[in-house]
Formats: C-alpha cells, structure tokens, sequence
C-alpha cells in the first residue's frame, strides 16, 4: 500500500511532519545532508514500511469512535 493511498481527511500535513522530523534530528546533532547519502535502499525501504504502518496506526485510531478515546486515557 502506498501512503498516497491512504484518506487524506485526518493526514496530518507532510511540512508539520517534515519539521518535526528535522527538528528532532538537529537536536540530535545530525546533519541531514550527511545522512540522505548513506541510507542503503534497504534502509530506505524499511523508513518508508515504518511510516506507512504509523500512518495507518494513526489512521485507525483517529476513526475509533470518541467513547474509546475517553477510556483509553
């Protein structure tokens, strides 16, 4: 499945995503440009599984009805 597939209705938006992503990694003291060339393709492929599972995590959990939410807490 590929993650421009899934509802776009509760998607959060890719720049609040990408921020939160590069702020993490410069606390972190990594510089971006250093990493993107040293993934291997399989490394890639298993960031982009990973986010597709949290995706649709997130997905299944913002449409469970509001009563579970509440007890969840």
């Amino acid at each position: 499945m590929d993650v421009s597939d899934l509802p776009k209705k509760n998607a959060i938006p890719e720049k609040v995503i990408d921020l939160i992503v590069s702020d993490t990694l410069r606390k972190n003291g990594v510089n971006l440009d250093d990493v993107k060339g040293k993934l291997s393709t399989e490394q890639k492929q298993l960031l982009k599984e990973l986010v597709e599972e949290l995706t649709m995590q997130v997905d299944q959990f913002v449409d469970q009805p509001t009563s579970h939410k509440k007890d969840a807490k």
